[in-house]
């Protein structure tokens, strides 16, 4: 029986002979070499992963656009794969696809959803309705389906195209309790529901919200406890296409953070998670060693489920700290389980680097590259972000001034579907393409009057 996480020691074995991680090597190994690879191979840095690298997105991307369009027979990243989409690649045309193992990762799903059923967010009664987004290369529908009815859920799968009032249809006819999607959806969703007549809305009964993809506001939360009552349960998972999902949130057991951080639930048998130093002055990236707990850092993950393709000291690009569960929490979880759980608190993205919209995180220097692309003939640009205080859900507004003097430049049609293709935009009205004529267009600074690269009124 295939094992549900392996230790360190066997992912640093298997990451040594990995393209990731060694340059040297073409392409990741078979499959069934794996167990010999695991039995025989030296590990010269040893167990300490203070002596190997910190992998950023960026530092893998090409490899995995080599790999990943490679159709070689020797090519064993594309066997038996399960693939989602990931940031940082969508401004070449094409999302960049990130693959692990598929038996893999229906094993990480099983083990979440012992989890999300250990800390009391799932229960055997709750019928859920899944409004994650579908379609478009996009898996996030059927990884929380999945993950949820491991938990012993029953999941309607209704996706995020599914009208509201179908959805609060599907709602009242079979008596959901519980609605998980990301926040963009769930925020919509609710919209529709708080304008419904008060008897009809009373018929929507749900005690449970389960988001995902990106964090929820003070003011999103107070619009969701508004909307179906106070004692409404709001919890959350963790997770990403490099990663999985790996973390969830249930504030019940934790107590609700005195900040907008949010608190994560995670089994150390599954995830090794490292808080690294925020100012990191080493050139080649190794021996950082972790900050104490309750420190905060950059959050740098090594997947413990994850052998084929491995994730070693990857880092997430958020900032946290780690602590111990509290013993409240503690005394209400199984015994045998409890052992194994550790506290992830998470403030947020770190900004230096990217931003969120939509429930996708873009880089600033991805989205700079797009903007400089050959034919756009882009001479200003700025991305402008807040909230549409009427619908209740975030807008981004992409502003641009263009060289209209090349015969040779796209129309701006084109140009508009380029752009929404490369920010993952399916149908959101929310977002939307401005083109200015001059500076005046643009929010400036008050004191160089320089063009504001991106603006957050959020």
């Amino acid at each position: 029986m295939a094992k549900s996480y392996y230790s360190l020691d066997e992912v640093l074995r298997v990451a040594q002979k990995h393209p990731f991680y060694n340059p040297d090597v073409q392409f990741p190994p078979h499959p069934e070499d794996i167990p010999q690879i695991i039995k025989s191979s030296d590990l010269p840095n040893g167990s300490n992963l203070c002596r190997y690298r910190i992998i950023k997105k960026k530092d893998i991307f090409d490899v995995i656009q080599r790999l990943a369009t490679d159709d070689s027979p020797s090519n064993t990243f594309r066997y038996s794969s399960y693939t989602s989409v990931t940031g940082g690649g969508w401004s070449r045309g094409i999302p960049m696809l990130f693959l692990t193992d598929s038996a893999e990762n229906k094993r990480q799903r099983e083990t979440m959803g012992a989890i999300i059923k250990a800390v009391g967010i799932i229960e055997a009664r709750d019928w859920v309705v899944n409004i994650h987004v579908s379609g478009y290369l996009y898996r996030s529908l059927d990884l929380l389906t999945d993950a949820l009815e491991y938990a012993g859920g029953t999941v309607l799968c209704a996706g995020s195209d599914m009208s509201p009032q179908m959805v609060t249809d599907v709602i009242q006819q079979y008596r959901c309790n519980c609605l998980t999607g990301p926040v963009t959806e769930l925020i919509k969703m609710t919209h529709h529901i708080a304008s419904l007549p008060t008897d009809v809305r009373e018929q929507v009964k749900i005690n449970k919200i389960f988001y995902t993809s990106e964090p929820l506001s003070r003011s999103q939360h107070d619009f969701l406890t508004s909307t179906f009552g106070s004692s409404v349960a709001i919890y959350s998972g963790m997770g990403s296409a490099e990663a999985g999902l790996w973390a969830v949130a249930n504030p019940q057991l934790t107590g609700e953070p005195e900040t907008d951080a949010a608190e994560f639930i995670y089994d150390t048998r599954t995830m090794h998670v490292e808080i690294l130093p925020l100012s990191n002055t080493k050139q080649d990236n190794a021996w950082i060693e972790p900050v104490p707990d309750e420190e905060m850092g950059i959050i740098t993950l090594t997947s413990l489920q994850r052998l084929r393709n491995p994730l070693v000291r990857y880092d997430s690009g958020d900032i946290g700290s780690l602590h111990p569960l509290p013993l409240t929490a503690q005394a209400q979880i199984p015994a045998d389980v409890v052992e194994h759980l550790k506290l992830l608190r998470v403030y947020g993205r770190d900004k230096r680097f990217s931003f969120s919209w939509n429930s996708n995180y873009f880089e600033y220097t991805t989205v700079h590259n797009l903007m400089q692309s050959e034919g756009y003939g882009i001479l200003q640009w700025q991305i402008v972000m807040g909230q549409d205080q009427e619908a209740g859900t975030e807008y981004l507004e992409i502003r641009l001034l263009r060289d209209r003097q090349q015969a040779w430049l796209i129309s701006d049609e084109e140009l508009v579907g380029k752009i929404k293709w490369a920010f993952l935009v399916i149908t959101n009205p929310g977002f939307r393409v401005k083109f200015v004529n001059d500076v005046a267009g643009f929010e400036r600074s008050s004191t160089g009057r320089k063009v504001i690269r991106f603006v957050d009124y959020r």
